[in-house]
This record gives structure tokens, C-alpha cells and sequence, in this order.
């Protein structure tokens, strides 16, 4: 692995701390090299903080005169939140900047290298670029449609099921597998279930398992008749909308921060939800259930990821994990693409892309 490669390795590791707290910006982690060291280092804590450029450039102060500057994805050049960091990059004396991607953000995109070319500074792009692509898949989604990036994740049995045929699904899966879960909240902008789910598991859709902030709850309801009384109504953790029909929304109380959508073929509309949830600045959504929301997500093609973990039980008559797709020959089925698959525990966590025809 070459110098930069190293460097760019221990970009991407800060910008992961950055991971469901930079929304609708996205993470980025930044090296300062000179003279054979690393000089300064940073990443993009916050949306509305320095950006992770700016961060690195504080560390190292005069001291960055003639440094490069290693980055996950290239500089701003524009006014946001905060002034542009190609021109804070210029005005330390950079020489060089090395960076995974250009953003796909069309106020940026090539703009940055632009402005750093032109003042001189000498600019490589394309380290790491296979992996940043990957790390940048939500982001890019989101700054080029409007609309998050959707997560599909649930745990179940050998056998398809999620839980028994009375309901029982505490727990599935293993105990490093519910931190794994966790994890997901913890990078996830917004996390989603239906209203059976909040009845049956009275679930708190929080990060307790580890460290990391809660995501916004939200409760996707055809009747609108919610149990109010549950955890996610009353813990205080984490913000929770109920998303309802708008005539259902009129029946809940104005207490209660409530997202109304369309009607469509079959239910509610999803599509109108995330373009709802984009437009609030929600980047990300992992959305875990139950089967009727797992099957109307996937039936109205609104994922973009899948993330299943399956556990080594049979369960036999029980409640499916995902109900009728319409799917009649093999050739109609959702095929992933990207699969990922590894051990938690004893189960088996499986991921991928779905490809919608």
C-alpha cells in the first residue's frame, strides 16, 4: 500500500466517526502530511460545524505551509453553513490535495478541484475511489435525487420467519447481532416500523447497545390508530412521527407530530413519505419492520439496500419475513448485486443491493 493509500485509509476511519451526525452533509475525514508525518487531522463532526479540511488545517496550524492534504471526498468550494474550504485550503499554503471522489453534489462537483488547480495546487484524485463510491452510495443518492437512502434490515430463522405463529420474536437473533442492529440505528438519520410492530414488541428503537445518537422514530400507520401510550411515545429519547393517510391524521392528537401521506395502490404511498423525509434533510432511513412494511417497501421498489440476519433456528409456522411480491417465474425475482456476507455470532448477516428492473 503507497503512502497515499495509507493516508486515505486514516481519512475514511475519522469520517466514519462522522456517521449519522453530519446530515444533509455528508462525512468526511481529512489527513495534513509533511515532511513524512501527519501533521494534522480532522472530520466533519456536525452539520453547521467546520468541515474536516478546516478542522485539520486548526491542528496544524502555520506548521500546514507546504503540506498535503489527504481527503475522502473533494473540497468544498461554495457557501454553505460554512465558508467554501478550497478557499481556507489556498490561503494555508497547501501544495497538494489528495482526494477518493469527487462530490456528487452539482454546486461542487469538479468546482473544488477547479479552484484548487487554479490557485496551483497540485490535485490527484481517484485514491481509494472503489471504496469511497461505496462509503458515498447514501450521500450521493440523496444530493442527486432529494430522496434517502433506504435501508432494509430485519433478522429471521432459517426458514423465512420473523416470528412465531403467536408473534413471538424476542430474539431472533443473537446478542452480537442486536448490537449489530443497533450499530445501524446509530448511522441511520430515521429508523421505520409499522404500527403491528409497535403494538406486539413495544420496541424503542434506540442506540442503547452502543454508543452513537438515536435516530428519528417514525410509526407508519394505514388507521391512524395508534397505541400512544407505548415507549416511543413516552421516553423522551428520540423524536417520533406517526406517518398516517391525511384523513387519519385529522383523528390524532395535535400533540403528536404526525407526517401526513397520499394514498396509493394497495396503502400508503412511501414514495411520498421519503420525499417528505428528504425535504426535512433526512439522508439515511433503516427501516425494520414488520413483514408489511418490509413487503410494501420492497412491492413499491424503494430500497436501495437489504440487510438480513439470519439465524440458525427453525421456526416451521410462523409469520413470514416478506409476503407476496407478485413475483410468478424465477426471472422476476429481486436479485442483489454487491453481496456481503459474515459471521455475527452464530448467525449470518447477508447484504446487497437490490436491482430493480
Amino acid at each position: 500500500m503507497g503512502e497515499f493509500d495509507k493516508l486515505m485509509t486514516r481519512a475514511f476511519k475519522l469520517a466514519k466517526r462522522g456517521l449519522g451526525y453530519t446530515s444533509p452533509n455528508p462525512p468526511v475525514g481529512a489527513v495534513l502530511f509533511k515532511d513524512g508525518r501527519i501533521i494534522g487531522e480532522g472530520y466533519h463532526r456536525r452539520a453547521g460545524l467546520p468541515h474536516a479540511e478546516i478542522e485539520a488545517l486548526n491542528v496544524a496550524g502555520e506548521n500546514a505551509r507546504g503540506a498535503t492534504l489527504v481527503t475522502t471526498l473533494e473540497p468544498c468550494s461554495h457557501f454553505g453553513k460554512t465558508p467554501p474550504c478550497t478557499d481556507s485550503i489556498i490561503a494555508a499554503g497547501i501544495i497538494r490535495v489528495v482526494s477518493a471522489i469527487c462530490d456528487a453534489n452539482p454546486i461542487v462537483c469538479n468546482n473544488g478541484y477547479k479552484s484548487l488547480n487554479d490557485a496551483g495546487i497540485d490535485v490527484i484524485e481517484g485514491i481509494q475511489a472503489e471504496y469511497a463510491r461505496e462509503f458515498y452510495r447514501p450521500y450521493f443518492k440523496f444530493i442527486t435525487s432529494g430522496l434517502p437512502f433506504v435501508t432494509l434490515k430485519y433478522a429471521q430463522s432459517l426458514d423465512g420467519r420473523i416470528a412465531t405463529r403467536t408473534g413471538h420474536s424476542q430474539w431472533i437473533s443473537s446478542p452480537k447481532s442486536l448490537k449489530f442492529s443497533h450499530r445501524l440505528r446509530a448511522i441511520n438519520d430515521a429508523v421505520i416500523v409499522g404500527n403491528g410492530t409497535v403494538k406486539k414488541d413495544d420496541p424503542k428503537l434506540t442506540t442503547r447497545l452502543v454508543r452513537g445518537k438515536n435516530p428519528v422514530r417514525i410509526v407508519i400507520s394505514n388507521s391512524g390508530k395508534i397505541p400512544l401510550h407505548r415507549s416511543l411515545f413516552t421516553d423522551g429519547q428520540s423524536p417520533t412521527y406517526i406517518a398516517t393517510s391525511a384523513r387519519a391524521a385529522r383523528n390524532i392528537g395535535s400533540r403528536f407530530q404526525v407526517i401526513p401521506l397520499r394514498k396509493g395502490r394497495g396503502g400508503l404511498d412511501l414514495g411520498d413519505l421519503l420525499n417528505k423525509l428528504g425535504k426535512s434533510g433526512i439522508v439515511t432511513v433503516l427501516v425494520e419492520g414488520g413483514s408489511g412494511v418490509l413487503t410494501s417497501f420492497l412491492k413499491q421498489r424503494l430500497v436501495d439496500k437489504i440487510a438480513v440476519c439470519v439465524a440458525p433456528i427453525l421456526i416451521g409456522d410462523g409469520i413470514e419475513a416478506i409476503h407476496d411480491l407478485g413475483v410468478k417465474a424465477l426471472d422476476q425475482c429481486v436479485k442483489l448485486e454487491g453481496v456481503e456476507i459474515f459471521r455475527s455470532g452464530p448467525d449470518t448477516i447477508i447484504s446487497g443491493y437490490p436491482v430493480w428492473k
